[in-house]
């Protein structure tokens, strides 16, 4: 008997599956034949102590702030497929105004662990994508989009691990 491939769902900063964004999300990849298993992130932690490991033939999808923990678990599990969604950026993490406003928002905990956990590489094969409100570059951008999980983002990550 075949098993499905999992997808892991991490949502952003103090969100949880919950969320009709993350549900919809997972109805569907559901349908795409794949198990879903959420992983909401106890934002009173450090993101390094949160790492879990995964399949090697599973996918990795991490929102926002999530997508960082889906990065440090990156670096550490080798996966097929890695999706940052909307990740705040890493250059954010490199000093000066960006760094400062980040620090405001999520604490200045979070990011030192961030920092201090970072490696230049991960083991995994890897997608970005941003919406085109949210001025990034990323390998893919969702047209009439903004900082969510809107039925255009859904579309598109669901192109991604069809290709995949």
């Amino acid at each position: 008997m075949k098993m499905n491939k999992k997808i892991y769902i991490i949502p952003g900063w103090k969100e949880t599956s919950r969320r009709k964004q993350y549900q919809s999300l997972a109805r569907s990849v559901r349908s795409e034949g794949y198990d879903v298993v959420f992983k909401n992130v106890d934002w009173n932690k450090k993101l390094s102590q949160q790492i879990f490991e995964i399949e090697k033939d599973s996918v990795l999808f991490g929102f926002s702030l999530g997508a960082l923990l889906a990065r440090l678990i990156a670096q550490e599990s080798k996966c097929d497929l890695v999706i940052f969604a909307s990740m705040t950026p890493l250059r954010h993490f490199q000093g000066g105004p960006q760094e400062k406003i980040l620090v405001d928002v999520v604490g200045k905990k979070l990011v030192n662990d961030v920092k201090e956990n970072l490696k230049p590489r991960i083991k995994s094969r890897s997608v970005s994508m941003y919406g085109d409100k949210e001025n990034e570059k990323g390998d893919v951008i969702v047209s009439n989009t903004d900082h969510e999980i809107s039925d255009n983002y859904i579309n598109k990550i669901i192109e991604i691990i069809k290709t995949n």
